[in-house]
């Protein structure tokens, strides 16, 4: 399977078998500020130096855009000495989510090992890498050594059959998934996604089912190539899987769209489930739904309209590119002029310590990939979950639509 070439094509030391350890070379490694202190320290205490190649390694600032106080200023300042004693390439406040730019600047090129110290690395599969969300002590000897070693793990591959609701996007597909398979079915597993509407997938629908493995309990998770040249690492097809591996079929004929409650992703219904649930703060954005693909879906949902007079609506771009193609395209002057508030590209509220809080007893309608209690700074709050189309009509009527309502574009 995809997982088992690329490591081995990587491999220095052990043996290319689900459950065995190996050794592997590493392509290109990313920091992003929440863990980069850290490492810092760890390079002071143990007194080193150097890393393996500094053109390999870059850093981050996008959990930490606006700096909401002293010790997170600090912090960043202490992130940007280290950085600058190694020589490494820094993406500063408002550069963008450290996936959405890595994808943008062609780090995940196909069948590479990339490690980044979050836990959505795993973006890259998208672009068939080897993506690995690690820690700040594996990261910190990968940084020195260019190696990593890893368990090798199973593969799972989901064929989806069907064809869904027209108003149904990638992000539904997979927390319809996670409502129908629990986590322990993928856990540590490669998930190789195949299937007509799989292949139909833009490159932004791709990234947000990538995106989301980690939300399956999976390693990695694969997307097959776009184009005819990387032929050699296409995902093997349903027909012609190697033995023993399983494969999980799912129709999504006439799947609906998909609203996840609180305060699970999995915890996902049909959105006729939620309609008519009053919110008062929608966000759009993350490293799973902020691409242009996103922000275009939205500002044509709000174009000659008006946010709901109860609802805080928070737009984040994934990247200062996709801002930029944003203003040019007219659809950050569309989400303005509408009410939504338009902030400087990065992780935004999804982090939960740089605003906006949500307020105790608010009930938020989000396009991130988490809606565990507490996820936005206030465990009072509670989390849904949707597509950026439903975000957006969410944020018209003041609550959850119904697929009529979306579909005649009645408030």
């Amino acid at each position: 399977m995809l997982v088992d070439r690329i490591i081995e094509s990587h491999l220095i030391e052990g043996e290319v078998r689900p459950g065995s350890f190996a050794t592997v070379k590493v392509d290109r490694i990313y920091l992003q500020d929440g863990n980069s202190p850290t490492i810092a320290k760890m390079f002071s205490k143990h007194g080193l130096t150097e890393v393996f190649d500094p053109s390999r390694i870059s850093v981050f600032f996008d959990h930490s855009v606006i700096w909401p106080n002293a010790e997170i200023a600090a912090r960043i300042r202490e992130a940007e000495a280290f950085c600058r004693s190694l020589g490494l390439t820094v993406y500063r406040g408002g550069e963008g989510i450290s996936h959405v730019v890595a994808m943008e600047k062609g780090w995940y090129e196909p069948g590479s090992i990339v490690t980044g110290t979050d836990s959505h690395t795993c973006t890259g599969g998208a672009n068939q890498a080897l993506a690995l969300g690690m820690g700040a002590s594996d990261v910190l000897a990968a940084m020195i050594t260019g190696e990593t070693w890893l368990k090798v793990p199973e593969t799972v591959v989901i064929e989806v059959t069907g064809k869904p609701h027209a108003l149904t996007r990638p992000k539904d597909v997979v927390h319809y998934v996670l409502s129908q398979y629990p986590q322990e079915r993928f856990l540590y597993k490669s998930v190789e996604w195949t299937g007509e509407w799989v292949n139909g997938l833009t490159p932004a629908g791709a990234d947000t089912v990538a995106n989301m493995a980690v939300e399956m309990g999976a390693k990695c998770a694969f997307l097959p190539p776009l184009a005819e040249r990387h032929e050699g690492l296409r995902p093997i097809s349903a027909d012609a899987i190697d033995e023993g591996v399983e494969v999980i079929r799912v129709d999504i004929t006439g799947l609906p769209p998909i609203i996840a409650k609180p305060h699970l992703p999995s915890n996902a219904v049909p959105v006729s489930e939620c309609s008519g649930v009053a919110v008062n703060y929608v966000f759009v954005g993350s490293c799973t739904n902020s691409r242009l693909e996103d922000i275009a879906e939205v500002a044509r949902v709000l174009e000659g309209e008006t946010v709901h007079p109860d609802v805080h609506m928070l737009v984040t771009p994934g990247s200062k590119q996709i801002l930029l193609d944003a203003m040019r395209l007219g659809y950050i002057e569309t989400l303005t002029r509408a009410g939504a508030v338009v902030t400087p590209p990065g992780c935004g509220a999804c982090l939960g310590t740089q605003g906006s809080i949500p307020a105790s007893r608010d009930r938020v309608l989000t396009t991130m990939n988490r809606n565990f209690l507490g996820r936005m700074g206030n465990k009072e709050a509670e989390i849904y979950l949707s597509s950026p189309l439903v975000a957006a009509h969410t944020a018209l009527r003041g609550h959850i639509p119904t697929i009529e309502s979306i579909e005649g574009g009645a408030p």
